[in-house]
């Protein structure tokens, strides 16, 4: 086990690699790479190597530092657009924020209409519409006079691995179901 004040140290060289590197934007290939100089290099790997089995350091600096960077870098891009920006940007009408839950904003225009904004990530797209739908499922109230609320997901793209051609892929099919998508990026 890595002493907590040992794990927040490589953590925090880890990101500002991963920063300086824009780990995640790049190919799989380089980001492949740059797990392997991690690895290697003497101020993560090298102190890893005192807590962890060699086998397991590529593991943990994967699973339990790179994974982390990821969600943190999802937050960010997704915390530069509120929900309410979203509806005004994409449906092009003004609303407030009615209700939150882990996310998940339900907002509501001054015409009457209800808005669910879903966040995720632009590959995991399908876990940000089923969230949407399951909270329009389990909150009946949202269906007004029988019109089920408009749907938008915004979606970080943090993943270098995702062509324009499968973006606008993945906005037609959304767009068949009436779904509405923003893609935040950098």
């Amino acid at each position: 086990m890595v002493p907590t004040k040992i794990a927040n140290q490589v953590k925090q060289t880890v990101f500002n690699k991963a920063d300086a590197q824009v780990y995640g934007a790049r190919t799989r290939a380089d980001n492949s790479a740059f797990l392997d100089a991690l690895v290697e290099a003497p101020e993560v790997g090298g102190i890893l190597k005192d807590y962890i089995a060699k086998e397991n350091i590529r593991t943990y600096i994967k699973d339990a530092i790179l994974n982390a960077y990821a969600k943190k870098r999802k937050r960010e891009l997704l915390a530069e657009k509120t929900a309410a920006d979203t509806v005004k940007t994409i449906f092009e009408v003004e609303a407030e924020d009615i209700y939150k839950e882990q996310g998940v904003t339900v907002c509501r225009s001054e015409d009457g209409r209800i808005f669910v904004v879903s966040e995720g990530t632009l590959l995991k797209w399908e876990t940000a519409l089923r969230k949407a739908l399951e909270l329009i499922a389990r909150k009946q109230s949202l269906i007004l006079n029988g019109v089920t609320p408009s749907i938008c997901l915004q979606l970080a793209d943090i993943s270098a691995s995702i062509t324009d051609g499968d973006k606008k892929h993945i906005t037609t099919a959304l767009a068949a179901i009436s779904v509405k998508a923003r893609i935040c990026s950098s």
